[in-house]
């Protein structure tokens, strides 16, 4: 009974096409392919119209969605070119690899190897762990085996026929196996071994004369000599744990794009787009693809003519004749793409990879087939709250005072949170805390990434909270937990909130970093913003926050001692915010604690001019600080007994992006008029980037009225201060730096 082992590369087009001959050429009665039995059913739609490819089977574990693999495929894909063939001649499909519930049982638990791997030969001693395939590389002088593994079998043309090539890839695969080279995956090739050969037995007992097995090529030299080593397989089977995992297979589209990523068979593909290429177009492949990449940059209105097409093309077969090629490969195109085309311009050249070279390309699945929970639950959920999936962005204001809308947030809410970008929530011009605006536009890789998010629950609710938690324990930062809960509120997983606070109200106690505990407060007082319209019991939250603003009124003030430009920059965005807080919940206890650590900074010596400024500002502006003596202290930043760049710095913390200040108060500007008037060019220019974005943070109205300001001078509705009457102002010198003021509002 005639067995013929077919060693491929998953995804490799010479392979491909060298299976398909080999399956015309033979006429089997029974087809295997390397693969979990567990995919037989639905390998058995490989062909159909409606599924087609790029396609991916997601194998789960029903009772521990954690547990899931991808068995992607492409039309030039090996296993999808046997099983379509096999399909079409109603020949029988069998995989044959382990049974995904067995590798689950078995490696899932970190399981030692079996005893046969425990005997360390003298290879495996002097040896590193590599890809076997590297060392036939090395010596034939390649940078890797990929790229020998392309030129000697995928693009190599064998003139006695496919079977050469196999044969050729037979021997190189029994010579690298009987050097007894290791492998990282040696212990679990073992048994996939043992298990594929013991169905090829199997399947010839059952009377099948003439078999094809296609696996991949490392397999291949294992699957020869199946009596001689039946003893051997049968020990090696007896240690495989029999498993009660429940396997879930279902069809999924898949884009090349996902493609080029690791996959179920442990084999990438950086050029999907370009393999497909030569599956489609075996001969001419070089003037067609060059002629594709000519039509893409003349959509992106670049001049490309025939005669860059021709010139492409000569210079790509060039390159190729110089390396010993018999033609051009991906490389030499993209060298002549970049050369000729993109006149040396490497952003065009990565277009082109991104768009031709690995393709958007998305595979199209029945939607009469078997799906995820998940994947029911979203549609199930979209079609009950009436959402269209729609390509074209579309605009949506919800009312959440409506049940219908408050619904759709949370739903939005929820999806965002586990990346599926579906609704993005957009800038509402409506005032108060019940309108919200998303803008929906549906793309087709959305459902990938739900498929992906299948592993985390069955139901949108519980995989968002499983997402959150996962996130959760991964940190220690009181400030980047706050966050979750602030994404946690809209989308209504009350029991993740409360697992969020016990776990900042942990990480906040052992906390020393003020910082950290800032970036905290900010987003726990916002989502007191919910507790109206989502029906929310804040109190929990409004318990924790104040106890890290007292915590961070009583620790501010030595936190500012020595920093430098940058720490205080940070810093100075975290008062503001922290500030904003503590106004909005409007506690008179809080805003006593709070102040009072802002006027310590405020007379604190080693404090950074930046942060003074802001909180003499803040305390100005909430009316702790009396106006006159808030110009005192701006009077006194800015005289010319402190440095001019310490002073610009006081300054910009005092401004705090708000211009109004100095257009409505007189005295301020006629401060800043003289201090700028009295600046000297050698110390001017060297303060103009900060000063430029110190006046950048204005509003554009802003800067206009202080413009004419400046182009009028000194304010005469000011009480004029001691020591800077108009008497005393040289306004020839005053006018000298108007030239530059001008250039600094813009």
């Amino acid at each position: 009974m005639a067995v013929t082992v077919l060693g491929i590369r998953h995804h490799g087009v010479g392979s491909a096409r060298n299976v398909l001959a080999m399956l015309q050429k033979l006429k089997p009665d029974l087809v295997m392919v390397e693969g979990p039995p567990e995919l037989e059913p639905q390998m058995a739609l490989v062909g159909e119209k409606d599924l087609k490819p790029p396609v991916s089977l997601l194998c789960y574990n029903e009772q521990n969605l954690e547990q899931a693999a991808f068995y992607p495929f492409a039309d030039f894909s090996p296993e999808w070119v046997a099983a379509a063939w096999a399909n079409a001649n109603k020949i029988p499909l069998r995989c044959i690899d382990l049974p995904l519930a067995i590798s689950w049982e078995k490696f899932g638990k970190n399981e030692p190897a079996p005893e046969e791997q425990s005997v360390e030969n003298e290879a495996q001693t002097r040896l590193p762990n590599r890809d076997p395939l590297s060392y036939l590389a090395e010596i034939a002088g390649f940078p890797d085996a990929g790229t020998w593994w392309e030129l000697q079998f995928e693009q190599r043309h064998f003139d006695h026929g496919p079977e050469e090539h196999f044969e050729a890839v037979m021997l190189a695969m029994k010579s690298l196996r009987e050097a007894n080279l290791p492998s990282d995956l040696d212990a679990e090739n073992q048994y996939r071994e043992a298990w594929m050969a013991q169905l090829i037995r199997k399947a010839q007992l059952e009377m099948y004369g003439n078999i094809v097995v296609v696996c991949g090529a490392w397999h291949a030299p294992a699957l020869l000599d199946l009596e001689q080593r039946e003893k051997e397989h049968l020990k090696v089977l007896g240690k495989l744990p029999k498993s009660k995992i429940k396997v879930g297979v279902s069809w999924a589209p898949w884009t090349y794009d996902r493609l080029s990523y690791v996959s179920g068979y442990g084999a990438g593909l950086a050029s999907p787009g370009w393999y497909a290429h030569l599956w489609k177009h075996p001969q001419d492949m070089g003037v067609r693809w060059l002629t594709k990449v000519a039509h893409l940059l003349r959509k992106k209105k670049m001049d490309i003519s025939t005669a860059h097409v021709i010139e492409s093309v000569r210079l790509g077969e060039s390159v190729a004749a110089l390396r010993g090629l018999s033609r051009p490969g991906l490389l030499e195109m993209n060298e002549a793409t970049q050369t000729v085309m993109c006149m040396g311009d490497g952003v065009l050249l990565e277009l082109v990879r991104k768009e031709l070279v690995v393709g958007i390309v998305m595979g199209k699945v029945p939607n009469d087939l078997p799906k995820l929970p998940l994947q029911t639950d979203f549609e199930a959920i979209a079609r009950s709250l009436r959402i269209p999936f729609t390509a074209e962005a579309k605009d949506l204001e919800l009312d959440l005072r409506q049940a219908l809308d408050l619904k759709r947030s949370v739903f939005f809410n929820r999806l965002t949170i586990l990346g599926i970008l579906w609704a993005k929530p957009m800038y509402s011009r409506s005032r108060g805390t019940f309108k919200e605006n998303w803008m929906l536009k549906w793309e087709p890789e959305m459902m990938i990434s739900l498929i992906e998010k299948g592993v985390l629950g069955n139901r949108v609710e519980a995989a968002a909270a499983a997402f959150l938690l996962d996130q959760a324990e991964k940190t220690q930062s009181v400030g980047e937990l706050s966050e979750m809960i602030n994404r946690a509120i809209p989308a209504e997983l009350f029991s993740t909130i409360s697992l969020l606070l016990h776990k900042i109200r942990d990480s906040a106690a052992i906390s020393t970093d003020i910082l950290e505990m800032m970036q905290a407060i900010a987003p726990l007082a916002e989502v007191g913003r919910y507790g109206n319209v989502r029906a929310t019991d804040m109190r929990a939250v409004q318990e924790l926050v104040t106890g890290l603003i007292v915590k961070v009124s009583i620790g501010l003030p030595n936190a500012c001692y020595g920093l430098d430009d940058a720490s205080s920059d940070k810093l100075f965005t975290q008062i503001r915010r922290v500030h904003e807080a503590v106004q909005l919940l409007d506690q008179e206890a809080l805003q006593t604690d709070w102040f009072a650590a802002l006027q310590v900074i405020v007379d604190k010596q080693g404090v950074h001019p930046l942060l003074q400024g802001c909180c003499t500002r803040l305390l100005l502006d909430t009316k702790v600080l009396a106006a006159e003596d808030a110009g005192n202290r701006f009077a006194l930043a800015l005289s010319t007994a402190n440095e001019p760049e310490q002073a610009a710095f006081w300054l910009e913390g005092f401004l705090n992006g708000n211009g109004l200040i100095l257009i409505y108060d007189a005295v301020l500007w006629n401060l800043l008029y003289q201090w700028v008037g009295a600046l000297p060019e050698a110390a001017f220019t060297p303060l103009l980037p900060l000063l430029r974005r110190t006046f950048s943070k204005f509003e554009p109205g802003e800067r206009k009225q202080l413009g004419e300001k400046a182009r009028k001078g000194w304010s005469v509705e000011a009480t004029p201060m001691k020591g800077t009457d108009e008497a005393n102002f040289d306004e020839a010198l005053g006018a000298l730096p108007l030239d530059l003021v001008a250039r600094l509002l813009g």
